[in-house]
């Protein structure tokens, strides 16, 4: 039987209301020019049904985008409906939903609270930071409309995390953003990410140290919880891998498109890397397709690589 995996879900394929200059996935629109706006019910239902039907102790479902709230939140409704109706016993489904907040209305901000999603925010920090890559296609910033979206997650008592994207532009004052997220945004779990091709490694290395720099001088450790920090220690202290850049497989978890389509990471969402389609193929044999394979022993030992010669892991093992 297949190793456990989390889904990553693109219920609107790569639709969005912003442009961000800094997106991968708009151009994955171009592979479905004709399909469905929305995923269809009939896919929804197969794909909630046969993941849960897999024997692992626990199970994940992320919903993303493009920005996954345009699907409205009656396609959420129906997808908290089904994993009630089909989660077995003794067993614990992760629900969670990364947006960029701008379409949270106090009813979709009530329902998520309600069911217990943990909610992902695209923040990147200040407004002037923020809006300089996070615009509309009209070139609008939309860091105004993201936090009004955070206020009502807030109101409404939802989990949510600030999930953060280092640019060159943000480079200078780690501290200054980490710093924003905490007290302005008012995020207690934060997950930092780099620009690729625009963020070198020794880069995206003294933004990571200027972060733990940030957390630990202001005693929030129990406080703040930030991914990157709390995976490294688990990954020095014990080996085991929380994230895929820690281990030695990259095959944790699988895309799956609204069409059905699945891939094995949402960085590999091309022609040439489509595993199947789940209304036609079982989970074993997506998972066992030569793309999968190849995907799951090919990606991390460049990430390896560079842990190995970053100052950031070497501090967070002596803290």
């Amino acid at each position: 039987m297949t190793t456990p995996f989390s889904l990553l879900v693109k219920p609107v394929g790569a639709t969005c209301n912003l442009a961000c200059d800094y997106c991968f996935y708009l151009d994955k629109g171009a592979l479905y020019p004709h399909g469905p706006a929305v995923m269809p019910n009939e896919v929804l239902e197969r794909m909630v049904s046969s993941y849960l039907a897999l024997p692992f102790s626990a199970h994940s479902i992320t919903f993303q985008g493009g920005e996954p709230l345009l699907a409205g939140i009656d396609f959420f409704k129906r997808a908290a409906d089904a994993v009630r109706r089909h989660a077995r016993r003794n067993t614990r489904v992760h629900l969670s939903i990364q947006t960029n907040a701008m379409l949270m209305t106090q009813e979709m901000a009530a329902f998520l609270a309600g069911e217990r999603w943990l909610v992902g925010v695209s923040v990147d920090g200040p407004a002037a930071l923020h809006d300089r890559h996070r615009r509309s296609a009209s070139g609008e910033g939309s860091h105004a409309a993201a936090m009004r979206g955070i206020g009502r997650l807030r109101d409404a008592g939802a989990d949510f995390n600030a999930l953060c994207l280092a640019t060159t532009d943000s480079l200078g004052d780690p501290g200054a953003v980490y710093r924003y997220l905490r007290d302005e945004v008012g995020a207690t779990w934060h997950q930092y990410s780099q620009r690729l091709g625009d963020v070198s490694t020794e880069e995206w290395d003294g933004f990571l140290c200027g972060i733990l720099d940030a957390w630990t001088a202001d005693g929030d450790a129990g406080r703040v919880f930030v991914r990157n920090i709390e995976d490294a220690l688990v990954y020095v202290k014990t080996g085991l891998a929380t994230q895929c850049i820690f281990g030695e497989r990259c095959d944790g978890h699988v895309v799956v498109e609204r069409n059905g389509d699945a891939y094995p990471c949402d960085f590999y969402v091309s022609e040439g890397s489509r595993l199947g389609n789940i209304m036609e193929s079982g989970w074993e044999e997506l998972r066992s397709a030569p793309n999968a394979v190849r995907r799951a022993v090919g990606k991390c030992p460049r990430h390896l690589s560079k842990i190995g010669s970053m100052r950031f892991y070497e501090r967070c093992a002596d803290l």
